[in-house]
């Protein structure tokens, strides 16, 4: 497992950045299939950041709006630096970058 140095861990960095990108309550199950992590470890997780996030009877959600922020333009930015290191590859092997498609 990698470390996360601004989590703590790379399952916790995922844990956070799957309850940001949702809108809806989800439960520790869904969260850990959806990262490919154990449940067990994924709930562990979840009762670490109370502070954080809220549980409902729908499942968890995350409660702090500034956090959630953060997450999401962070993903955002690791999104748009994979999209250039590819359109570079394309161009490399002589193809049509995507962001001449439309991006």
């Amino acid at each position: 497992m990698n470390v996360d140095p601004l989590f703590g861990s790379e399952v916790r960095g995922r844990v956070l950045e799957q309850l940001a990108t949702r809108p809806s309550p989800q439960s520790a199950y869904r969260i850990a299939r959806a990262i490919g992590a154990e449940p067990i470890q994924v709930l562990r997780i979840l009762k670490d950041l109370r502070g954080l996030i809220q549980q409902s009877p729908e499942g968890w959600i995350l409660t702090d709006d500034l956090l959630r922020s953060f997450l999401r333009n962070r993903i955002r930015r690791r999104a748009n630096e994979i999209r250039r290191e590819k359109d570079q590859l394309l161009v490399q092997f002589g193809l049509k970058p995507s962001f001449e498609h439309g991006r």
